[in-house]
C-alpha cells in the first residue's frame, strides 16, 4: 500500500481526525488530497485485512492522480451530488474515474471533503449499512445507488433528505447518518464492516461480492481467492459502467 499519511499511524482514526486531513485539502495539492483519500479509506475500512490491497489497486490504476484531483475540484466547488455524477458520466464514456473505487467508499471521501468544506452542504456517507436502514424504516426515499456509481440523482436524493432531516432535528447532517449507521448496527447485532450489511435489502453485485470476501478471510483463504475475486469485480464494474441511466 502506499506510504500512509504522516502520524496515521499514532493516533485514533476518527471522524474528526479524517475531518482533519481533509480540510488541508486544496484543488491544486495532489499530495494533500492523496493523504486524505488515503485517511478516508484507511477510516473506511478498518481492520479489514484485504483493505491495504484494495487501496493499492485503486490508486495504482493510470491516472488516478489526475482523476482524484477532478473529483477533489468539483467536491469543493459544487458539492457531493455534482462530483458522483461527474463520475458516473466519465464511466459510461469510457474514459473511467477512479476505477475499482466503490461507491459505498467513494462517498465516504466526498462526505470528508463536504464536511471540511461545505458545512453547510454535508454530503453523507451511504453505504450498505446505512441503505439496509432506509430499506427497513423509509422505504418511500430509494437510495439503492449501485456499486458503480449508476444512479446520481439517487444519491442526490439521499443528500437532499438527509440534509432536511438535519435541519428539522437541528443537528449536521452527517449526524442523521451516523445516529441511522448505529441503529442499524446495534439492531443487526454485526461486527463493524461497514462495507457490507448482510441486513442490506437487495444487495448489489458489489456488495454480494464484498460478503464472499469476507466469508473467505474469516477462512483463511483470502490471500488464495483476491485474483479470482479481482476478475469478478472487473467484470460486475464493467457492467455497472454499461447500465443504462436512471429512468
Amino acid at each position: 500500500m502506499p506510504d500512509l499519511p504522516a502520524c496515521l499511524e499514532r493516533e485514533p482514526l476518527t471522524r474528526a481526525v479524517v475531518t482533519g486531513y481533509a480540510a488541508k485539502v486544496t484543488a491544486e495539492d495532489r499530495a494533500v488530497q492523496r493523504d486524505a483519500f488515503i485517511a478516508a479509506m484507511v477510516w473506511g475500512y478498518g481492520r479489514v485485512g484485504y483493505g491495504p490491497s484494495r487501496v493499492e489497486r485503486i490508486m495504482a490504476q493510470p491516472g488516478f492522480e489526475e482523476q482524484l484531483a477532478d473529483v477533489t475540484r468539483i467536491t469543493l466547488e459544487q458539492g457531493g451530488p455534482a462530483a458522483f455524477e461527474h463520475i458516473r458520466q466519465q464511466r459510461k464514456s469510457g474514459v473511467g474515474c477512479l476505477k475499482h473505487l466503490g461507491a459505498a467508499f467513494g462517498t465516504k471521501y466526498l462526505y470528508f471533503l463536504t464536511k471540511a468544506h461545505r458545512e453547510s452542504d454535508i454530503a453523507p456517507v451511504l453505504d450498505s449499512v446505512v441503505r439496509a436502514w432506509f430499506a427497513e424504516h423509509a422505504k418511500d426515499v430509494d437510495v439503492r445507488i449501485g456499486g458503480g456509481w449508476t444512479y446520481p440523482r439517487k444519491y442526490a436524493t439521499y443528500v437532499e433528505t438527509m440534509q432536511a432531516w438535519g435541519e428539522e432535528l437541528k443537528i449536521p447532517a452527517d449526524d442523521v447518518e451516523r445516529l441511522i449507521f448505529l441503529q442499524q448496527q446495534d439492531a443487526t447485532q454485526e461486527p463493524w464492516r461497514e462495507s457490507w450489511s448482510s441486513a442490506a435489502a437487495d444487495p448489489e453485485a458489489g456488495e454480494l461480492l464484498e460478503a464472499l470476501r469476507l466469508a473467505l478471510a474469516d477462512l483463511g483463504a483470502g490471500d488464495d481467492a483476491e485474483p479470482h475475486l479481482q476478475a469478478l469485480e472487473d467484470v460486475i464494474a464493467d457492467a455497472e459502467d454499461r447500465a443504462p441511466d436512471e429512468a
